[in-house]
């Protein structure tokens, strides 16, 4: 290997993952015997991730780099660079909790070869620079995935779910191989980057590419766990913890990542991105109501699971691609630890509650949400975002809006002194200014990797930022005043649909069996 190999970022980023595949090379009868050390080898593998990473980011800043090795191979831009060590993180903290929370199974070391392919297949995924090795890297990955979430095979639920998952998986595998196709013989190129050349190019794409962009939007919705096809992503907590938290806060973004990477492709298109707004909306709606009603703390997370991608579908589907992968980034922090500290929950459900001081009616709904409005479109227009000038703003100042009457409504309820109404104004201004400071920061590191927050609107576009602006309204009315009206027999009624996901799922679970029978045994 040259001295000038060594100065690509690109090989770098591919031994990332191909060491940490290397550990789940381990036979089965070996790694059971070492469990321990197959757990310090996983957690040793995502540090050096971490290491190769770094040279990554050297490498990529020196002057003296060889750029064009492994081009269209490997993707060594900035979303590859933000992306990686996350994964690699929340890889390193789910070994380490499966080394205390497995300990004693007698399978534990297969677990730990399997945990280790999977999350290699990921971060090929990750850095992958062309969408057939995309594809063939998320195949890996949902392969050694299926073996994690029926880890504890006696349990028939657990392969039920799984066989339903993987089914999806195959068909969404099968909707990204025909989008590859397509582009092969529509544009020529597999390639990230050639595939955004064209398409920027383009006057009028061909119709394989169009063709191919509503595959990837299709995709992405599969991968996700959108509403109708959720249920899968609900129903897979007989996985072990660790594996929900790695399910929940990185594999599931495969779908966001992809549109990421042809989002040139897709907002040439256009009209695919609709769609995605549509779905995400709907899914992030439903999600939001259903999750007040369950009692089970994991099936809670994975409706909020549910919601957060689809608002994250919805932000990228308005072409806010930039705050789609912040979204994605703290989104998947906070769920790694909420999965994690699940148990801890229950001790806090057990303590004392404090008395409930009144509920809020539409009156003082209305009144912080003024305020909200007043704080949140004041710190953009701080910030120098305004609706002139990037017209989301109509949609995200009233997400961020409704964010911010969240924290004030106790005083809007009248229900705290002129101290703490004061420290809870400040506490709100401070999260918009640090939304804002976070917005316009992303919008500059990752100018060149992806497109600009839009400057304008059409007709079409403005008419969905109003329907997102209205739906979170009304959400936020919903939940923080209709359903506190428990006499009212609708609301009584509503709340058991809502329990049971509106029982979507029970149709869609009897067409997967139906197209691909099973038998279940333990």
């Amino acid at each position: 290997m040259t001295y000038s190999a060594l100065q690509a970022p690109e090989l770098w980023l591919l031994l990332a993952p191909l060491q940490m595949a290397l550990v789940g090379l381990v036979s089965s009868r070996v790694a059971n015997r070492i469990p321990l050390g197959m757990g310090r080898a996983v957690q040793g593998s995502a540090a050096l991730v971490l290491v190769f990473w770094m040279a990554a980011v050297g490498t990529a800043a020196s002057p003296g780099g060889a750029p064009g090795l492994l081009t269209g191979v490997v993707q060594a831009d900035r979303v590859t660079l933000v992306i990686l060590p996350l994964v690699a993180t929340l890889v390193a903290i789910a070994g380490g909790f499966s080394i205390r929370y497995l300990a004693g199974e007698a399978e534990q070391g297969r677990f730990f070869r399997w945990l280790a392919l999977t999350a290699g297949g990921f971060l090929l995924a990750v850095v992958a620079g062309n969408i057939l090795l995309f594809m063939l890297a998320m195949l890996v990955t949902s392969t050694y995935l299926y073996r994690l979430l029926t880890f504890y095979h006696q349990r028939i639920r657990a392969q039920m779910v799984a066989h339903k998952k993987l089914l999806f998986s195959r068909t969404a595998d099968a909707c990204l191989l025909s989008a590859s196709v397509l582009l092969a013989f529509g544009l020529g190129t597999l390639s990230f980057d050639g595939i955004a050349a064209e398409a920027r190019a383009a006057s009028e794409l061909p119709w394989q590419a169009t063709l191919s962009a509503w595959l990837i939007v299709a995709y992405a919705v599969l991968k996700s766990g959108q509403f109708p096809f959720h249920g899968w992503l609900l129903q897979v907590m007989e996985a072990p913890t660790p594996v929900s938290a790695m399910l929940h806060a990185g594999i599931v973004y495969s779908g966001a990542i992809l549109v990421l990477r042809t989002h040139e492709l897709l907002l040439a298109e256009g009209a695919a991105l609709t769609l995605l707004v549509l779905v995400g909306l709907v899914t992030a709606v439903i999600a939001s109501l259903a999750m007040l009603t369950q009692t089970a703390i994991k099936s809670s997370l994975a409706w909020s699971t549910a919601g957060q991608l689809g608002f994250m579908l919805m932000e990228l589907g308005l072409g806010l691609f930039v705050l789609g992968l912040l979204h994605l980034l703290t989104h998947s922090l906070y769920k790694a630890h909420a999965f994690l500290s699940a148990g801890s929950i229950v001790d806090q459900l057990r303590a004392p509650a404090a008395p409930a001081k009144g509920k809020p009616g539409a009156g003082a709904w209305l009144l912080t949400v003024a305020g909200g409005a007043v704080i949140a479109f004041g710190m953009a227009a701080i910030w120098g975002v305004t609706p002139a000038n990037e017209p989301a703003l109509i949609a995200l100042g009233v997400i961020l809006t409704v964010a911010s009457a969240q924290l004030l409504l106790p005083a809007g309820s009248g229900q705290v002194d002129g101290g703490f109404l004061a420290r809870l104004i400040g506490l709100t201004v401070m999260v918009s200014g640090a939304y804002f400071a976070l917005h316009k920061g992303f919008a500059h590191a990752f100018a060149e990797a992806l497109r600009p927050i839009p400057e304008a609107a059409s007709t079409g576009q403005y008419l969905l930022l109003i329907l997102v602006a209205a739906a979170f309204l009304g959400l936020s009315f919903f939940q923080n005043v209709l359903i506190h009206r428990d006499g009212q027999p609708w609301l009584r009624r509503l709340y058991v649909h809502f329990y049971n996901g509106l029982y979507t799922d029970q149709p869609v679970e009897r067409l997967v069996y139906r197209v691909w029978p099973a038998r279940f045994r333990k």
